[in-house]
């Protein structure tokens, strides 16, 4: 897996004007999304110091998720998902500026953070399986798994800016202008997406039935589907014990940085800046591979050593107690994170059906989020009682063994 970098198939994809203009809009919003996420980590904490209540936080966010993204594919498959992606940002501009003025004004309770992060919750799935699914209808096939690693490389790269600029603006300025600095970052990609020239929405416009008519019937349709692809079945199992066991350890930083280093927010911001620099590594690897079917016929195995990986460097980090040692493991655990969350959505998006693309997209956002918000409710909840090294130490080697098991399974088969 050696990090050789050409960067060609990386400007062929950029030279395509929609992806282009998608990914400058998105990547802004981006880091006002991680803006605000490591100022409300840091402004729970402050207010409870207690890692059950980060995990709770976290999981205020992602549990909507269990209920609606589901759906949300069914509607991506059918509905105008321009139309879709702009109603949720709007939403979310709302949401962030509440938070600003609530936090600005001295209003802000622990209970009112999570009514906030269950209302941005309630319109994440419909951003995110949107936003997922646009990706592929603007450019060609064959670019789809570098147009992924971009994406995942700018978001990494907003993991970098986004973290660092919310620690100087929280000791600065306060963590309520942190929330005001992502409601105006939500305005770049209304912008771009509006910009977007995009094909017809075929599937709605061949519907002669009305809009909701068998939408159960989709929703039931898209999960009998990926669970009975020969890829998609195994990818997918896989996929959600990293996200149940060694993702959810990000949204537990303000802790691990304050109660095992003593660095408060300063390391805090450390931290979520290495894990960035280490994904800027893995999506570059990425992003420079080859694409179609002589790039995508790897993929599954290299998704596989990742979370291997990414799972062996967890319990590294979480049995060292010396911060300079622990930054640089967070950094590789973070470049293996990546590369495991990409390769698995490539998988995804070149083996699915066009006309099932938005659901297996949903399906991989309705389990990657479900096992963040239980993950970090689980993993908070054992540090408070344990402290984080065990716990986490045990949740990366859950992650190697099973994906290795998993691997091994199919390979006999």
């Amino acid at each position: 897996m050696a990090l050789a970098f050409d960067f060609s198939a990386m400007r062929a994809t950029l030279a395509n004007r929609n992806f282009a203009l998608f990914t400058a809009g998105n990547g802004v919003s981006l880091v006002g999304s991680w803006v605000q996420r490591v100022a409300i980590g840091w402004l729970t904490w402050e207010l409870t110091h207690s890692p059950a209540w980060l995990g709770a936080v976290s999981m205020a966010e992602f549990l909507p998720v269990i209920f609606l993204a589901p759906l949300t594919g069914v509607m991506a498959d059918r509905f105008d998902r321009r139309r879709i992606t702009l109603i949720g940002q709007i939403v979310a501009t709302v949401q962030a500026t509440v938070l600003a003025v609530l936090t600005l004004t001295g209003h802000i309770t622990p209970v009112l953070i999570l009514m906030m992060q269950i209302m941005i919750g309630l319109v994440a799935p419909l951003i995110q399986t949107a936003r997922l699914v646009i990706v592929p209808s603007l450019l060609p096939r064959e670019q789809v798994g570098q147009a992924v690693a971009i994406t995942s490389l700018v978001f990494n790269l907003a993991r970098i800016i986004g973290p660092a600029l919310s620690g100087l603006m929280i000791a600065g300025i306060g963590a309520g202008w942190a929330f005001a600095v992502n409601a105006v970052s939500y305005l770049f990609v209304v912008a771009s997406v509006m910009k977007l020239t995009l094909p017809p929405h075929q599937p709605r416009a061949a519907m002669q039935v009305p809009l909701l008519h068998g939408l159960w019937s989709d929703f039931l349709g898209g999960w009998r589907y990926t669970f009975t692809h020969a890829t998609l079945r195994w990818v997918l199992p896989v996929i959600f014990v990293s996200s149940v066991m060694s993702w959810p350890v990000s949204d537990l930083l303000a802790g691990i940085a304050d109660h095992e280093f003593g660095r408060g927010v300063t390391g805090l911001a450390i931290f979520a800046s290495a894990q960035g620099v280490g994904a800027i590594l893995g999506g570059l690897f990425l992003a420079q591979r080859p694409g179609g079917k002589e790039g995508g016929k790897e993929m599954g195995a290299l998704f596989v050593r990742a979370t291997i990986l990414n799972g062996a460097f967890l319990v590294g980090f979480a049995l060292t107690d010396i911060f300079w040692l622990a930054v640089p493991l967070y950094a590789t655990f973070g470049m293996f994170m990546v590369m495991g969350g990409a390769t698995s959505q490539t998988v995804i998006q070149t083996h699915a059906a066009e006309d099932m693309r938005g659901r297996t997209i949903s399906i991989w956002y309705t389990i990657t989020r479900v096992g963040l918000a239980f993950g970090a409710l689980i993993l908070g909840t054992l540090a408070d009682a344990f402290g984080f090294a065990v716990p986490l130490a045990a949740a990366g080697l859950i992650t190697a063994v099973t994906a290795a098991a998993i691997w091994h399974r199919r390979a006999d088969r």
